[in-house]
């Protein structure tokens, strides 16, 4: 009796098999692993490692059973909800934690996200506008104002530096700011690297943005520390891992990351894992060599921000004793 595989079935066996591949990096725990609570400040690529690590069942085989009681909260909101305990853990930007540090809060950073600083954010514009000078007293999509967040204070640095002086409108995520372009709601607006490849469908034009030298990063509190260091390190080995699956195994990420963009062009998402794989570090250490633009950006609304150094808002001792065991050089190595 001949046998033959229909398309469907063929496209359901690989699908099947990239569930077992994810599966593969998810050894059973046998019991449930300590619960701890994950939050986004954005729906971008640099901030999905953690939710990514979650879906592939990475931190659960340390011992880590993650959820994400809410995505995509802002900046601000990551650091105020480290504070009031909503989660204990967030990938956000350094911006919102040295503002956390001045309010009192003790959020601090235990990793960064990319190799680069500002990693794919860019001014985009409709077609019309061919240079970033035309935008003057233009609508500008961003998160929040400037002066509460990251990428929107880059955004109007970026354009202060090209002499423009713009309206900014607060639209709360990237999305929004997509959808309202599309929508000529807005002229231009600050996007991810991301909706760059959708934008392109559009026929944007977009510009680079200038670097502030402080990344966006993965982040805890001291308390959450102090209360049970191993929690922490083991949360920390899930990360690492989830970089090591995010440049070694596309198959298994890609359909996850599309699933975390909402991204319904998988060409798009494919582009996106290239571009970023080589982004994500091995060894994600801490590097904020902005401290001069994070205190200038801060010191007309906090005047401590005069005072505030690196080892006010970084602890680098969790990555450097995984970095000391070996566990990422056995990682890569195959052990």
């Amino acid at each position: 009796m001949t046998f033959q595989l229909s398309r469907r079935s063929f496209i359901i066996g690989a699908a099947n098999a990239v569930e077992l591949a994810v599966v593969a990096h998810a050894a059973p725990l046998g019991a449930t692993g300590a619960k701890v609570r994950m939050t986004t400040g954005l729906r971008a690529t640099s901030h999905s490692i953690a939710w990514i690590g979650t879906e592939a069942g990475v931190f659960r085989k340390h011992g880590v059973d993650a959820s994400f009681p809410r995505l995509e909260v802002g900046g601000l909101e990551t650091t105020a909800g480290l504070r009031r305990g909503d989660w204990e853990f967030a990938q956000t930007g350094t911006l919102p934690v040295a503002e956390s540090k001045l309010q009192g809060g003790d959020a601090v950073i235990l990793l960064r996200n990319t190799t680069l600083d500002q990693v794919g954010l860019f001014i985009m514009t409709r077609p019309e506008f061919t240079s970033l000078g035309e935008l003057a007293g233009r609508r500008i999509g961003v998160l929040v104002p400037p002066q509460s967040g990251q990428s929107s204070m880059i955004a109007q640095v970026t354009l202060e530096k090209a002499g423009v002086s713009a309206v900014y409108v607060s639209l709360g995520t990237y999305r929004n700011i997509y959808e309202a372009l599309a929508a000529a709601e807005v002229d231009a607006g600050i996007l991810p690297i991301d909706f760059r490849f959708l934008g392109q469908r559009h026929g944007w034009n977009s510009f680079e943005t200038v670097s502030f030298n402080v990344p966006s990063i993965f982040a805890t509190t001291r308390r959450m520390i102090a209360s049970d260091r191993d929690l922490v390190l083991r949360v920390v080995r899930g990360f690492v891992e989830t970089i090591h699956l995010f440049k070694t195994c596309p198959e298994v990420v890609a359909p996850l990351l599309q699933r975390y963009l909402k991204f319904d062009d998988r060409k798009s998402v494919d582009a996106l894992c290239r571009f970023y794989a080589p982004l994500f570090p091995t060894v994600p250490w801490p590097d904020v060599s902005g401290m001069q633009v994070l205190r200038e950006a801060l010191v007309s609304r906090y005047p401590a921000a005069r005072q505030l150094q690196e080892p006010d808002i970084v602890d680098s001792s969790i990555i450097d004793e995984v970095e000391q065991s070996g566990f990422i050089r056995q990682l890569y190595a195959g052990g």
